[in-house]
């Protein structure tokens, strides 16, 4: 308003850059709510701030300091602050959904063995914490039973196989815990099941070869000691 009220005072009669000059004023600092949108727009690329400085620099040379001050608080200092603040939120809001992930999942992960243990528990008709093939086959036989193993992500089209896969010691009986692993190990789609059945196979046909080279190495050894 100060610089206004100069340039009236100059500008009767004055020349056409003193006109020009007290145009540009008004067009920027032309009242309050001019000045506030003007100062928005030279921290917010809306307008170059030296466009906005030069016609009060020429009112007063400090006031190329002040929009220096101001320009650099602005941008360096609140912009900063803000954009640090803004930062800071999305990582705590990130960091919550990955929480929030995890707990789905590891509550995803307890229903699921559940409901394996449920199976377990029904399949194992004496109640020997052991599952034989006979149990596990005859549970098989219900179509309900199926049903609820596909549910669980888990084929047993091939039945006697599946008992294979999960039967990790040999032992032709499953605990809990051996079922509980190869449940969470098959579970999937039947590119999993005929990918863990290849690996079975391959398991057995090593174990074969390596008996039948105990069984080869001692009688091969008799026989070159005859040879000497």
């Amino acid at each position: 308003t100060a610089a206004l009220r100069w340039q009236d005072a100059t500008a009767d009669g004055g020349s056409t850059q003193q006109l020009e000059l007290r145009a540009q004023l008004l067009e920027f600092f032309g009242g309050v709510p001019a000045a506030a949108i003007c100062l928005f727009m030279m921290v917010s690329g809306g307008l170059d701030w030296r466009d906005a400085m030069l016609p009060m620099k020429q009112v007063h040379h400090l006031y190329e300091y002040f929009f220096l001050f101001y320009v650099f608080f602005m941008v360096i200092g609140v912009l900063n602050v803000v954009v640090g603040a803004f930062v800071a939120a999305t990582g705590e809001i990130a960091n919550r959904d990955r929480d929030l992930i995890i707990k789905a999942e590891m509550a995803h992960l307890t229903t699921y063995l559940e409901k394996v243990r449920t199976f377990f528990s029904e399949a194992d008709m004496d109640g020997s914490g052991k599952l034989s093939l006979d149990e596990f086959k005859s549970h098989l036989d219900n179509r309900r039973v199926c049903a609820y193993f596909h549910a669980l992500g888990i084929d047993v089209s091939q039945g006697e196989s599946v008992f294979h896969l999960l039967d990790n010691d040999d032992s032709h009986m499953l605990s809990l815990n051996e079922f509980l692993a190869g449940c969470m190990r098959l579970k999937g789609h039947a590119k999993s099941l005929d990918l863990n059945l290849l690996l079975h196979e391959t398991r057995r046909l090593s174990r074969r070869i390596s008996e039948l080279q105990e069984i080869v190495a001692p009688i091969a050894h008799s026989h070159t000691q005859v040879d000497v």
